[in-house]
Parts: structure tokens; C-alpha cells; sequence
């Protein structure tokens, strides 16, 4: 991985400062959108919540101040109808930051209808994707652009090292969301074993799950749970189907942000 440099990292601190100085959910992913163009050199930053199958969701996008304001949402749904190739990286499952060049050959890119209305809209010639953590087929995460050279190696690195942060900023606005929810009477306090049976989930697996996030080994869960290790092996291969994960500690941060575990359930 690329070295980050001592600017690089101040720039992940102010990035923390500015979200935890911040009263509101809505101004978070604002400031947060507002860092990512600095600290990437980046000129357009949307953040996507969709659905890969479905073809639905959620975008937001800022500056220049005017994206906020051009119809994201017809604009993004067109792109999962046309297949937009980091749309499609990102519901196969992959977290790792990439540009459009390292998951599709350039001049299929520079023929597509993505590329020609996004330089036509924005300007922009290059994109990166800078994934956050989902399940299955949904496509969360930040959609950067700019135009002229592509992102750098060290730039995606710096991205990689910025999804953790990311990470427990989406956390936060979701919590403090739910939490605005239940203080107007509109929702309830997270249920895991509701989540859970949502995602498919068994009662075993969320028991192995909430083990799993105290940090034993499958050995110890093994023990603990009076089960073989080939049985917790398999456990946690299903785990990792439902959850769209790869590895115990994607697989534990995730649950902790669906509200699965009971350090965040209840």
C-alpha cells in the first residue's frame, strides 16, 4: 500500500473533529462529502444507498454546491439500468476503494452512455468508488469524480484507510437517526432477533454471531456453545453468505451496524 503522508492523515483528523462537532445527521455526510473532495482532489462526490436488483434507493450529492441540486435520483437509477461498471463492481461484493479503469477496459468506459453523460453533467472524466459495508447486493458507499488524470495509487490507498472512519460515521448518522425516529414516536429501539429473521438469519447463527463479536476463537465458540468446530465453521460460512462478508471482522463490524450484536441491540 502506497505511503500516506503526515497531510493525509491530518486530513482523516479533521474529517473526525468536523463529524464529531456536528449536531445533526443530515450535516455529517455534508461535511463528511465536503472532506472527501479535498483530501481525494476529487470535484463531484454522491453517495448511493441502492439496491443492485431492485433498482431503487437513495442519493445524495455535493459540491459544487449545484449537484445537491440536479436530479440524482433519475440520474443514478439510469446508471444501474445502464450497468455503470464500479455500480456493478460493488454489488458483486467487493470493499475494496477501485477506480473505473482497475474494474472495466477503458474504451468500453469511454464508448458507454455513464461515461458521456457524466462528463457532459459534471465534467468528469475518471471515477473511484470508495465502497462502506452492505449486505448483499445493495451498493453503499461514496461515487467520486474529476476530470483530467485518474486517481492515483496513493490516492486510492488513502481511500482504504478512510473507510474505517467512514465506517463509524455511518454508524453514528444511522443511530442518531433511529434514535430522532424513536423520539417522535415513529420507530422502536433495534430487535436482533428481528433484524436477524429479515436477513435470514437462525437463532444458532445470531448466537454464534453475538460469540463471535466478543472475540473467541472458533475453538472457544466451540467450547462455549458445546458444538464441534467443523459445526462453527459452518455457522459462519452461512454468516458470511447472509451478511455478504468475507472474514470474522468484517462479518462482526457489519453486525454490529445492522444492530445484530447485543453490544448494539439491547
Amino acid at each position: 500500500m502506497a505511503d500516506l503522508s503526515q497531510r493525509d492523515y491530518e486530513h482523516m483528523l479533521d474529517m473526525a473533529v468536523a463529524v464529531l462537532e456536528s449536531r445533526t445527521p443530515e450535516s455529517m455526510w455534508h461535511l463528511v462529502g465536503q472532506e472527501i473532495l479535498e483530501v481525494l482532489h476529487a470535484t463531484t462526490a454522491i453517495f448511493v444507498d441502492l439496491h443492485w436488483r431492485e433498482k431503487t434507493g437513495h442519493s445524495e450529492g455535493w459540491a459544487p454546491e449545484w449537484v445537491g441540486r440536479t436530479p440524482l435520483a433519475v440520474l443514478v437509477g439510469r446508471r444501474m439500468r445502464q450497468q455503470h461498471p464500479l455500480f456493478r463492481y460493488t454489488a458483486s461484493g467487493e470493499r475494496r476503494p477501485a477506480t473505473v479503469d482497475e474494474v472495466c477496459d477503458r474504451m468500453d468506459w469511454l464508448r458507454s452512455d455513464c461515461y458521456h453523460e457524466a462528463h457532459e453533467i459534471y465534467g468528469t472524466t475518471r471515477q473511484m468508488a470508495l465502497p462502506l459495508p452492505a449486505t448483499g447486493e445493495v451498493i453503499r458507499g461514496f461515487i467520486m469524480g474529476r476530470p483530467g488524470k485518474d486517481f492515483t495509487r496513493r490516492e486510492t490507498a488513502l481511500a482504504a484507510r478512510l473507510q474505517p472512519l467512514l465506517r463509524s460515521v455511518d454508524i453514528h448518522v444511522r443511530e442518531m437517526r433511529r434514535l430522532r425516529r424513536v423520539d417522535e414516536g415513529e420507530g422502536e429501539p433495534a430487535d436482533p432477533e428481528q433484524k436477524a429473521r429479515g436477513l435470514g438469519i437462525t437463532p444458532r447463527e445470531l448466537t454464534v454471531l453475538n460469540v463471535l463479536a466478543e472475540g473467541l476463537t472458533a475453538a472457544a465458540i466451540a467450547r462455549r456453545l458445546g458444538i464441534s468446530v467443523r459445526t462453527v465453521h459452518a455457522h459462519l460460512d452461512r454468516l458470511y453468505r447472509k451478511l455478504g462478508t468475507r472474514d470474522r471482522l468484517s462479518t462482526v463490524l457489519l453486525a454490529e451496524d445492522l444492530g445484530l450484536t447485543r453490544s448494539n441491540g439491547g
